[in-house]
């Protein structure tokens, strides 16, 4: 048991797959009798054309991978939030507060809890509090975290160090893993044989409260025979050896509970390794303590990476989940809630109602608002509350800022998109030229550092072209900009820059359908978009032809928001761009558009700031804790939030005006070598 038993990385592999299959039956032999998921109308089937039952020797599997109304449980009176519990985070906010008490009390079923977040609003801190307060609040003893990354998984371990000592917390690591790309702080919490990374002894192993894993080295555990059907097996049959006519209770399961942190990035067969660990066995009784099953995730980010072209592949187990109706059709679900500036309130003239399986985390704690706006907008029914304050530094008060000066830009460009030889990749040398000025500006005026910034492309011959030239002695005065993180859009996901500098790179529309066939570029594509704009902090600027991205109904929101306030800059010095931005807005093409809560929020701020005589100070924007800034600045931007949701306030429809913006042949390729890095993902490490 101490050792794996393997000898490379494709040994590993192969061990996954087989748990991966092993759980499929499994999956398979306790979902073979027919019932009627969703109503008597409606037979759900999987793809081996077995159907589901919910009068099965384990009825577990099929509550976490097919919930159904009937699993949860009915509210029939107000609760309230537990704020006495001893928190290990003081800082944790009503959801987060929410999501850590549902699940700990257990009052909401059988059924998996999810956690919905977008960038920014805590889901890691949420898991990290879940699992310490599990350990200290209730009888479970033995938690599996998992992550489908090395990095999210290293990062949970190295959160939960903070309150767990190296005989409580283990980080498991797959035997192939180089040591090297462990931090350094969690290497006492890894056990090590014969210099490498090892299965501790049965006994040490069973004594850790937490085991931190990726969801594909929890297959180590399955295939040790370490999981809770096994253990219990093990536990039992010694028992009934020793005592046959002892009658104490069962015992208990040794696995309670498992959290998966980024589970919106696991495919359906990754996700399904950790829960084989944690199904209870046949014999388990039913009225007993069932193992409690968390995810965290973002299903309107970028799923899991896989070269399939199935797209039931691409869909993670998450994201599958949030589309059943005992989650999508509950009423306090994203897309049911109204806007609010505080929690939902749930009244008692809603009662009963199930249990929420759920919390949708809202304040973000990462982007200027103006940022937000869009994103929260377009992806997240209006939902998104600004938390993080700003600093006042030069970078808000950069000469780059046009119209209304919030630290968002929209450069309108034309230069022609060109192609590698031999099949290889996308690139746009004028593209590359305008981003690589803009980080220059950045770095040389308004003070920001190289590492702060970020500039990203769909395409890998852009990202090339954008570190070459960088890089060469036409920046940093002679010497280069090297530190400037630089890089393909996959590989940022889950990371942030205080600034972005986006390039979209492809200007001709004939190739766009060719690219969202093969899943290249970011326009056509949301959740690549959606990943695109949430990474900045600070500043944000998009670099991109007004033609291409008006034939995207969400690009073409993000550049209306930016015309009508203004917010558009000139790239090159021949203006052509710009020409073809002006023409397209003679047209109408960026008229309208959405109006977000955020937005609305900003231009109430804005004016009173100005009937107050403080509109030429600058100022933070934040949430109502940012707890810094000018007195009175977090008063009048909850004031603009409340204006907003109860709609326009008092903006009268002649103050909201456009703001002026300041002028500051190929054919359809083959297999190209961006289309192979988008199957097979990036290391952000790398850059």
């Amino acid at each position: 048991m101490r050792g794996y038993g393997l000898g490379s990385s494709n040994s590993l592999k192969d061990l996954h797959e087989g748990i991966c299959r092993k759980t499929a039956n499994i999956v398979l032999e306790t979902t073979s009798r027919k019932i009627q998921i969703n109503g008597p109308e409606k037979n759900k089937k999987l793809s081996s054309g077995l159907q589901h039952t919910s009068v099965t020797q384990n009825d577990w599997v099929r509550q976490m991978l097919f919930p159904v109304e009937s699993d949860g449980v009915f509210q029939t009176k107000l609760r309230t939030i537990n704020y006495k519990r001893g928190l290990f985070d003081y800082k944790l906010n009503y959801e987060q507060l929410q999501a850590v008490n549902s699940v700990c009390a257990n009052e909401y079923g059988t059924l998996p809890f999810l956690i919905s977040g977008p960038p920014g609003t805590g889901k890691t801190k949420s898991l990290v509090e879940l699992a310490l307060q599990l350990l200290n609040t209730t009888q479970i003893a033995h938690i599996l975290i998992c992550a489908p990354s090395e990095a999210a998984a290293d990062t949970l371990a190295q959160r939960l160090r903070r309150q767990l000592s190296p005989h409580q917390l283990l980080r498991l690591n797959g035997p192939g893993r180089d040591d090297k790309e462990v931090p350094g702080d969690l290497m006492q919490y890894c056990y090590i044989e014969s210099e490498m990374f090892y299965l501790p002894p049965f006994k040490k192993l069973m004594q850790y409260n937490v085991v931190v894993t990726t969801t594909r080295d929890a297959a180590i555990l399955a295939e040790a025979r370490l999981t809770n059907a096994d253990l219990y097996h093990i536990e039992t049959s010694m028992l009934s050896a020793f005592h046959p006519e002892d009658t104490r209770p069962p015992p208990s399961l040794h696995w309670g509970a498992l959290l998966m942190d980024e589970a919106a990035q696991a495919t359906e067969l990754e996700a399904l390794v950790p829960i084989s660990v944690i199904i209870p066995p046949s014999s388990y009784p039913k009225d007993l303590p069932q193992p409690r099953f968390v995810m965290a995730g973002d299903q309107n980010q970028l799923g899991p990476r896989t070269a399939s072209r199935n797209p039931g592949f691409s869909k993670s187990l998450f994201a599958r989940l949030f589309d059943r109706p005992v989650y999508s059709n509950h009423p306090l679900s994203r897309s049911k809630v109204r806007p609010s500036a505080s929690p939902p309130v749930l009244e008692a003239s809603m009662l009963p109602m199930l249990y929420p399986p759920f919390v949708n985390l809202v304040h973000n704690y990462r982007s200027h608002p103006a940022i937000l706006s869009i994103p929260s907008t377009l992806f997240y029914n209006d939902t998104l509350i600004p938390e993080t304050p700003i600093p006042q530094t030069a970078l808000q008060v950069s000469n780059l800022w046009q119209g209304r000066r919030w630290p968002l830009l929209y450069i309108p460009h034309a230069g022609l998109d060109e192609i590698e030889r031999d099949g290889g990749g996308w690139y746009n040398v004028s593209e590359a030229r305008v981003a690589c000025n803009i980080a220059q500006y950045l770095v040389t005026y308004d003070m920001v550092r190289q590492s702060d910034i970020c500039i990203m492309s769909p395409f890998a011959a852009q990202v090339r072209m954008l570190r070459a030239m960088i890089r060469g002695s036409a920046y940093g005065g002679g010497s280069g900009l090297w530190e400037v993180n630089i890089g393909p859009l996959e590989a940022f996901q889950g990371l942030e820059s205080r600034t972005v500098i986006i390039c979209t790179t492809r200007t001709r529309a004939r190739f766009l359908e060719p690219d969202r066939k093969r899943g290249l570029g970011v326009v056509g594509e949301r959740r690549k978009m959606n990943v695109a704009v949430t990474r900045a902090k600070e500043a944000l600027i998009v670099i991109g032809s007004p033609e291409v991205l008006a034939r995207d109904e969400w690009w073409k929101e993000w550049v209306s928001f930016c015309s009508r306030n203004g917010l558009v800059g000139q790239g090159d010095r021949e203006g052509i761009g710009m020409r073809v931005f002006e023409e397209e807005k003679k047209k109408g093409t960026f008229e309208g558009g959405k109006v977000g809560v955020l937005e609305k929020a900003l231009l109430v701020k804005e004016k009173r700031e100005q009937e107050t005589a403080m509109g030429n100070q600058k100022r933070t924007l934040g949430g109502a804790s940012a707890g810094v800034g000018i007195v009175g600045e977090d008063e009048m931007w909850e004031a603009g939030l409340k204006a907003a949701l109860e709609g326009w306030g008092d903006i009268e429809e002649d103050e909201y005006e456009e703001g002026e913006g300041e002028v500051g042949n190929h054919d359809e390729e083959t297999q190209s070598e961006d289309e192979k890095t988008n199957a097979s993902g990036s290391d952000a490490s790398a850059l």
